[in-house]
């Protein structure tokens, strides 16, 4: 999640995984990148062949890159739609350390609350793995409300909503209570909608709350405690003002992590968010709100 130097040139995706860590990395060996495969087994409908696919693909990532450089991290892929197959994935690796993260699509099936995933929370929380929610889609649903849209800067700007969507139902569906030590991290979500969003959910929780009796606190501390954001793509002006603004409305620089979204570019290349910050909260974001949200990164779960 850190980079000591992120102005090195980009390296082609994950060919070179010794180039790969040294432009994520830099040149500090105590820095740690977790990567995220996104080959998309949650499209097959065959459960059985999403299971294979997610195997190959966590067998692959681990004999190609992490047995390479001993500095990356990788997120397991699992068979969303069949919980039983999901958690014997999870099983599988849970003595490998060098996996830190479950991860999923924002756009699946139903809503990442719903408690038939509740298992592999259970897994993930019990063995130490966060859950990362990356941007993307299975594509058997629209990613609209409003059927499918035309073109691609439509999806594009439509994933924010999901994330919208599947924050409301962590939280409403009462996973952070079931699971309290359980994080969950937004990968590519944009970070400046979760104050306003948050809002209204806590409006309307003091509204309805008899209808959740389980949630006995506002959404907003459970972001706190269980939640946590990148800061690529950071979908804001690059200004000391409305940065520091966005943290004071977030409530805590607590929930931001670096991700430098390698190889892609997008409006903050270099890290230049960072520049913005006190040297204190710039040290968090870079590396110690990463040693809190992944367990199997600190004390304990040495690889």
């Amino acid at each position: 999640m850190r980079s000591t130097d992120l102005g090195l040139p980009v390296v082609s995706a994950a060919a070179d995984p010794v180039a790969l860590a040294c432009h994520v990395l830099g040149a500090r060996a105590d820095n740690v990148a977790i990567l995220n495969n996104l080959f998309p087994v949650t499209t097959f409908r065959d459960a059985n062949l999403s299971a294979a696919f997610a195997r190959a693909c966590n067998d692959w990532l681990a004999d190609r890159l992490l047995s390479v450089e001993p500095w990356l991290r990788g997120s397991l892929l699992i068979p969303w739609g069949a919980s039983d197959l999901a958690v014997a994935e999870i099983e599988r690796w849970k003595d490998d350390h060098r996996s830190v993260q479950i991860l999923g699509l924002v756009f699946g099936e139903r809503s990442l609350g719903h408690r038939s995933y509740w298992p592999i929370y259970e897994a993930a929380e019990r063995h130490g793995f966060a859950i990362g929610v990356h941007a993307g889609s299975s594509y058997h649903h629209a990613v609209t409300g409003s059927s499918w849209p035309s073109h691609l800067i439509e999806d594009y700007a439509a994933q924010s909503i999901g994330f919208h969507t599947q924050l409301g139902s962590f939280i409403v569906e009462g996973v952070f209570v079931k699971f309290p030590a359980l994080k969950v991290v937004m990968i590519e979500s944009g970070v400046t909608w979760a104050p306003l969003y948050l809002w209204r959910l806590a409006k309307f929780w003091r509204g309805v709350r008899l209808e959740t009796p389980w949630l006995e606190k506002p959404p907003f501390d459970f972001v706190r405690s269980n939640v946590r954001f990148t800061t690529q793509p950071f979908d804001a002006p690059l200004e000391g003002e409305t940065i520091t603004s966005l943290i004071d409305q977030l409530g805590s620089d607590d929930v931001l992590l670096y991700a430098s979204d390698t190889p892609h570019r997008h409006v903050d290349p270099a890290g230049t968010l960072l520049t913005y910050l006190p040297a204190t909260a710039t040290r968090k974001i870079v590396s110690t709100n990463a040693l809190a949200t992944y367990a199997r990164l600190g004390v304990g779960y040495a690889a």
